[in-house]
C-alpha cells in the first residue's frame, strides 16, 4: 500500500520528497529545492506546484515552503513541527513564541492553544499551517527569552517571567487574568522573584500594580516591595465585564473579577 503512495509521485517530486526527509527538513526555501533537483527555475515551480496540489507542502511565504512527510497521511495533516517552523516563519532571532502557547510550555497550563502568538518587534500578518494560527503580536521592545531546542531546531520562548509579565500586561491572549493567577501559582517555585520584580519595575505602573494585588491575594510573600503610584484607576482585567466591580485603592485597580472566582483553581489541591 506505501509503495502504491509513492508511485503517484513524479520523479522528480520522488527525488525531492526523500531528500527532505532524509535531511529531517521542517521547512525548505525554493533555492534549496532548486539545489536538490538540479533543474530550471520553471521546472522547480511545476515540481512544487505538483506538490501543493498533493498536500505535500505548504507555501509559508514567498519562496519558503512547509513540507508535509508522508506519515502525516493523505491530507498531509501534522502537528509535531507547530514550534518548529516559528524561527522560519519569522525570517530574524528578534521574536519569542509567547502568552498562551509559553504558557503551556512552563507548564503553567494544560490548555494546547490552537492560536500561537509569537511576539516580534515588526508588524507581520497571520498564518495558518499544520493546524495552528500563528498570530504576531508587534511590540516596541522584546523582553526576556530563552532558546528551547525542539530537534534540531532552537525555538525563543519567553522566560517564565517574561510570560507572567506579558499576561499581565495582556491578560486576554494570557487565558485572562485568572490565567495569570493560576500560572504565578504554579510555577512559583521556578520564579526568580528577583528577576521578575526587577522586570515588572522596569515596566509599566499597571502591570506592577496587577502583580501586587495577584501576589496578595495568592498569599505570596516576596523580599522586595512593588510600587503602587498612579494617578487613576484601571481595570484588573482589561477584557472582564465592567458592570460590577469594587476599588482596589492600595494598587489604583477597579477590580472586575470576583476573587473566589480568581482562586477557583486551588480548590481539590
Amino acid at each position: 500500500m506505501g509503495i502504491q503512495k509513492v508511485r503517484r509521485f513524479g520523479e522528480r517530486e520522488i527525488r525531492l520528497l526523500f531528500a527532505l526527509e532524509q535531511e529531517k527538513s521542517a521547512g525548505f526555501t525554493f533555492a534549496q529545492a532548486k539545489k536538490i533537483l538540479g533543474t530550471s527555475d520553471a521546472s522547480v515551480k511545476n515540481v512544487l506546484k505538483r506538490l501543493k496540489k498533493k498536500r505535500r507542502i505548504i507555501p509559508l511565504q514567498k519562496g519558503i515552503y512547509l513540507f508535509a512527510p508522508l506519515k502525516s497521511g493523505e491530507e498531509g495533516l501534522w502537528t509535531e513541527n507547530a514550534y518548529k517552523i516559528v524561527p522560519m516563519i519569522v525570517g530574524s532571532k528578534d521574536y519569542y513564541v509567547g502568552f498562551a502557547a509559553a504558557m503551556n510550555y512552563w507548564g503553567m497550563t494544560e490548555q494546547l492553544p490552537y492560536v500561537i502568538r509569537v511576539a516580534m518587534t515588526r508588524q507581520k500578518k497571520p498564518i495558518s499551517a499544520v493546524q495552528s494560527k500563528f498570530v504576531f503580536v508587534r511590540k516596541r521592545k522584546l523582553g526576556d527569552y530563552q532558546c528551547v531546542s525542539f530537534g534540531m531546531a532552537g525555538v525563543h520562548f519567553s522566560s517564565i517571567e517574561q510570560t507572567i509579565l506579558d499576561g499581565l500586561s495582556l491578560p486576554g491572549y494570557c487565558l485572562g487574568i485568572e490565567g495569570v493567577a493560576r500560572a504565578i501559582h504554579f510555577t512559583k517555585d521556578n520564579i526568580s522573584w528577583g528577576k521578575l520584580i526587577s522586570m515588572a519595575k522596569r515596566g509599566k505602573s499597571i502591570i506592577q500594580r496587577r502583580l501586587g494585588f495577584l501576589l496578595e491575594l495568592l498569599k505570596i510573600k516576596h523580599s522586595r516591595p512593588l510600587e503602587a503610584k498612579f494617578k487613576g484607576f484601571s481595570w484588573l482585567d482589561p477584557a472582564g465585564q465592567k458592570k460590577e466591580f469594587e476599588y482596589s485603592t492600595k494598587w489604583g485597580l477597579k477590580v472586575n473579577a470576583n476573587r473566589e472566582d480568581l482562586l477557583e483553581f486551588q480548590r481539590g489541591y
